[in-house]
């Protein structure tokens, strides 16, 4: 087997004894609402960064002026950057999720933010999209932190980013936006939440139009 082959196989070992951390983490995520409207998502992140501090990682808090988040139809909304590097030279790769979700609507069968577990499923808003990419992402990076560590680490180079943002509902203009907008982040590459699992270098977007 290569070293590339041994690290890879390390970190999916890693990522598999800890699986059930990563749904209990998951299950707290869900259990804090961020229906988007209302969007009062502010107490999201706060709980996302408490989670992320017991990991021994440092989130940074960006809260959006009240001003412009009220203007555009929210309630409150901070968005969160993890940096990890490790080591001189390399790039910079973003892994973008979001935290904000439409309401749960009708039709439920557990609740939606209870986060629970049966016959092998998570019930939950979010449960799919966006927040279990907050967990997929997080325990990712602590796996690569593990690797890191061990007796025949490979020698890195470059830095990972965790962008938790809260503005995905209404277009992302005070989510992965106002990040750029204000310059508090510069990755090189980006992967964004979904279900294509591709590096990519644009986001799609929506034309919404009335007709008379």
């Amino acid at each position: 087997m290569s070293a590339l082959a041994r690290h890879h196989d390390a970190l999916d070992r890693w990522v598999d004894a800890h699986f059930d951390d990563e749904v209990r983490y998951l299950q707290a995520l869900v259990q804090v609402p961020t229906d988007t409207p209302p969007g009062n998502n502010a107490p999201h992140a706060e709980r996302t960064a408490e989670l992320l501090q017991a990991f021994g990682y440092t989130a940074e808090r960006h809260p959006v002026p009240q001003d412009e988040v009220q203007a555009y139809g929210l309630q409150s909304l901070t968005n969160l950057i993890v940096r990890r590097r490790f080591g001189d030279g390399g790039r910079v790769v973003a892994l973008n999720a979001h935290g904000d979700v439409v309401p749960p609507g009708e039709g439920w069968t557990h609740d939606p933010y209870g986060g629970e577990v049966v016959d092998g499923r998570l019930y939950g808003r979010a449960a799919a999209v966006s927040k279990s990419d907050f967990a997929t992402y997080t325990f990712a990076l602590r796996a690569l932190d593990a690797l890191s560590t061990s007796a025949d680490a490979p020698a890195l180079a470059g830095a990972v980013e965790l962008h938790f943002t809260y503005d995905e509902e209404f277009g992302g203009e005070l989510g992965p936006g106002y990040l750029l907008r204000e310059g508090l982040t510069r990755p090189d590459l980006l992967i964004a939440a979904g279900f294509s699992y591709e590096v990519v270098t644009a986001h799609n977007g929506c034309l919404q139009m009335e007709v008379t």
